[in-house]
């Protein structure tokens, strides 16, 4: 090592004429070892410091698979042709998007105005998030530019409460983490609160039960559609078969000695045909309206729970010791990144 002229430090080539010198990465080491040494000691206190204020995370979590189904219920209806009973008989598999729910404005503002044990009284997401709306005593900067730009974006118009139910309904829908995986169809939901072990276990039990409870009201109201048209179908059908019937009734009544005449014969045949017919449609048609009774009460779902609604014992954020060690290799190589830089000419030669 040696000093220019102007006391800056001179250090040996690491990269010279296309090597590598270890001779000259030991030099930038020895030089540099203190500063080094000092800056990392100081962000390991910086870092105690926080680890030790910071407020505890507690995570909850629920996990559930959704390809749960029962063996499909079969009838003389699934041999017809396809079309004669008309549309929306198929038994298709009916979904949603579980994600997009967790993001809606009617799912959002049901769990925020649900009660909830805080601290031993009973108080909903909007009374405990949603007073911060207009907070901005907070040391945290970030903090004070998302709220004041949420206020920026709310209606003339809207109520004290009504900012509360919107503001807490953001932090609701910014706090919920979703994954999906689609090979197995195993579905996760988990949320972090500070403080309080209990509050995050409250609000995933409510949000899958929400689930729960929309994905059987969809299947019910899709089984009331089904049951109105069988209902229909069943009342065109009777009425086929009674007309097929009368008019039975009117050509045996009018032919009586049919043996000898092959026309009215085909003719009776035809007729006897669409009695049959209707026959096998109008018993179909009851059994399936029975069954659709069935499925439009019916509140099972497809949904089966894996690991139940709870809150982890330990932090999710990782042991200091790990947290520790990862900032402490960001900062390194950042500091040794700006040492490069500043003697960039010394180091390199080409």
């Amino acid at each position: 090592m040696v000093n220019d002229s102007k006391g800056k430090i001179l250090l040996k080539p690491i990269f010279a004429d296309n090597e590598i010198k270890i001779d000259g990465i030991k030099s930038f080491f020895n030089i540099y070892f203190k500063t080094i040494l000092r800056i990392n000691l100081f962000f390991a206190l910086i870092f105690f410091i926080y680890f030790l204020l910071k407020p505890t995370v507690y995570q909850s979590k629920v996990s559930f698979y959704t390809n749960y189904n029962e063996a499909p219920q079969t009838s003389f209806l699934s041999m017809l042709p396809a079309g004669m009973l008309g549309g929306g008989l198929g038994y298709t598999s009916l979904s949603f998007s579980i994600q997009n729910y967790l993001s809606s404005e009617i799912f959002l503002q049901d769990i925020v105005n649900k009660k909830y044990i805080i601290d031993n009284k009973e108080l909903t997401l909007v009374e405990k998030w949603g007073s911060d709306y207009n907070n901005f005593l907070t040391l945290n900067p970030i903090t004070i530019l998302k709220r004041a730009n949420f206020n920026l974006g709310f209606n003339r118009g809207l109520s004290s409460n009504e900012k509360k139910e919107i503001y807490s309904a953001s932090i609701l829908k910014n706090s919920l983490n979703f994954s999906e995986d689609r090979r197995s169809l195993m579905n996760t939901i988990s949320i972090n609160i500070e403080h309080d072990s209990q509050l995050g276990k409250q609000i995933i039990e409510n949000v899958y039960n929400s689930i729960i409870t929309y994905s059987s009201n969809v299947v019910n109201i899709k089984a009331n559609e089904k049951r109105q048209f069988i209902s229909q179908r069943l009342t065109e059908v009777t009425k086929s078969l009674k007309e097929s019937e009368d008019a039975m009734l009117r050509f045996s009544q009018e032919n009586k000695q049919i043996q000898n005449s092959p026309t009215l014969t085909l003719q009776k045949q035809r007729l006897q045909k669409d009695i049959t017919l209707y026959n096998q449609l109008y018993f179909t048609l009851s059994d399936q309206l029975e069954l659709a009774k069935i499925n439009e009460k019916d509140n099972t779902t497809s949904f089966f729970l894996l690991d139940a609604p709870l809150t982890f014992r330990t932090t999710q954020d990782g042991s200091f010791a790990a947290n520790l060690i990862n900032s402490l290799l960001v900062v390194n190589l950042i500091v040794l990144s700006i040492l490069f830089i500043n003697n960039r000419n010394s180091l390199v030669r080409i």
